[in-house]
């Protein structure tokens, strides 16, 4: 193991990992709020003028549903799937008529939006099998530190992608027979590739490995997490599909229960449907994590270009940005994404890059702080990788590093230290519990000591250091605040703060 070690030093250097400070945790405090507002407005962003030649995305309101049915039928245009949940139906365009489809069907009443289908893809870039330690990226992200915390729990990881080869011996252990996921290619509940043997069959599988790969079996690698995988499978052997496709995986993954849906698919336009099921998914409790694109262009990848996603560059072995990886200023965290090793389709591994394999290692990391804390919501798990990130490029949030490069040993550091100063409300008894109602957000501390401002879930908000003059609470709401004297903690005081 110490000749491991070395040559891990030797080869890859990992950069210097500093404990967690007051500022981090602010800079947490800060991004929590700015996340749980973060929202991207409909309608669709700009897009790119290439659709789908053939598809056409439909949003209607249910009650006129068989209205519009009727005249598709009528005008003999093919129906491919109505999705109920979501409200949109996709059809068949490519028929003769006198003028288009749009035309024919705006004046419906009920129509939420129509607009193309638009293609998608896995973002991977293949290469041959050469390596010399085979998971240089967990050493650089300091996963053996991380390890010692935590090695996973009851959290759910869906991998949106081109299928999974869910009996792989190093995968088979994380994955629920009866739950292996859906396949919306075929519309079954078999997500495997079709074809192995197609070149990029195997990408769903490497990116499940990165994030899940079976540890202590004295077989292949270690994943990031012991959780549980859900294949859900949206585009073809190939890696080529559609965002209808990508939206309904996005939707039935959130169904499941995913905390976590990994998103290693990217094309350069956003629609409705996409935007949509993002934010339902967001709204469900789930983080999504994103891959920022391979064209080495400032211009994230859509669904990582949305305020909903997390967007994930690409870094080398160096920690420097991948010449390959997109850029721009919606890039939020960069990982490794060169040359990983990881599980591919037969029972084999191989070697891949791209920001696909990048995006897995935040997926992953998020599901350790979902298994530390099952009650963070995708705002504060956001929050705390962007917080815990190592600043790689110009000092703050830049385009190039976004917050900086994932470490996943300071991001369970954080989440422990939200732990450790959470209280529980049901432990409080508001007998004894004096409230002070204001209307003013400004309010004098009741004492000179220090005193720490948690919100009405439990949750610290704010650290106050002795002899502080005010405290500025977020906004209307209830606060909990406890003074810390050195000699007995204070009993709770509860403000409420009206508009």
């Amino acid at each position: 193991m110490n000749l491991l070690i070395l040559m891990l030093i030797s080869f890859f250097p990992r950069p210097v990992c500093p404990p967690i400070t007051e500022n981090d945790y602010q800079l947490f405090l800060t991004l929590k709020q700015y996340y749980q507002n973060a929202f991207t407005p409909l309608p669709a962003l700009p897009v790119n003028p290439r659709p789908l030649s053939n598809q056409l995305v439909i949003g209607y309101e249910p009650d006129k549903l068989p209205l519009i049915i009727n005249r598709l039928q009528n005008l003999k245009v093919e129906i491919i799937f109505v999705d109920s949940a979501a409200r949109f139906l996709v059809v068949n365009n490519s028929f003769d008529q006198s003028e288009p489809l749009n035309n024919s069907l705006n004046q419906l009443p009920g129509i939420r939006f129509i607009e193309p289908d638009y293609p998608v893809k896995a973002l991977v870039i293949p290469n041959d099998p050469m390596f010399i330690t085979k998971q240089w990226d967990k050493w650089v992200m300091y996963a053996d530190l991380a390890w010692d915390i935590v090695t996973g729990g009851p959290v759910k990881i869906a991998v949106v992608d081109n299928g999974i080869e869910y009996y792989h011996p190093d995968l088979a252990a994380n994955f629920r027979p009866g739950e292996l996921g859906y396949d919306f290619i075929n519309n079954d509940s078999d997500p495997k590739p079709d074809n192995p043997a197609i070149e990029n069959a195997f990408h769903g599988t490497h990116v499940s490995g990165i994030i899940a790969a079976v540890s202590n079996n004295l077989i292949g690698i270690a994943g990031w997490a012991q959780i549980q995988l859900l294949a859900v499978r949206v585009l073809n052997d190939s890696g080529s599909g559609n965002l209808s496709d990508v939206a309904r995986g996005i939707r039935w993954a959130a169904d499941q229960g995913a905390r976590v849906i990994n998103l290693s698919l990217g094309g350069d336009a956003a629609s409705s449907v996409l935007i949509e099921a993002c934010q339902y998914a967001l709204g469900k409790g789930t983080l999504l994590v994103a891959a920022s694109g391979n064209d080495g262009r400032s211009g994230i990848t859509y669904p990582a270009r949305l305020s909903e996603c997390i967007a994930v560059g690409a870094t080398d072995d160096n920690s420097e940005l991948a010449p390959f990886s997109n850029y721009g200023p919606e890039q939020e965290l960069t990982a490794p994404g060169t040359g990983i090793y990881s599980t591919a389709t037969g029972g084999s591994y191989r070697e891949a890059s791209g920001t696909s394999m990048s995006c897995p290692q935040v997926s992953g990391v998020a599901g350790l702080l979902f298994a530390t804390n099952p009650a963070l919501t995708p705002a504060e798990a956001r929050s705390i990788l962007a917080a815990s990130a190592l600043d790689m490029g110009d000092q703050g949030r830049d385009t190039h590093y976004g917050y900086g490069l994932v470490n996943a040993y300071r991001a369970l550091q954080l989440a422990h230290q939200l732990l450790r100063t959470t209280i529980n409300p049901a432990a409080i008894n508001p007998q004894s519990m004096k409230t002070l109602i204001t209307r003013r957000p400004l309010i004098s501390p009741p004492t000179r000591e220090p005193v720490w401002v948690f919100n009405s879930a439990g949750m610290l908000l704010l650290k106050l250091p002795p002899n502080s003059t005010k405290i500025n609470l977020p906004g209307a709401g209830t606060y909990l605040l406890q003074i810390r004297s050195a000699h007995a903690l204070q009993p709770l005081l509860k403000i409420i703060v009206t508009d």
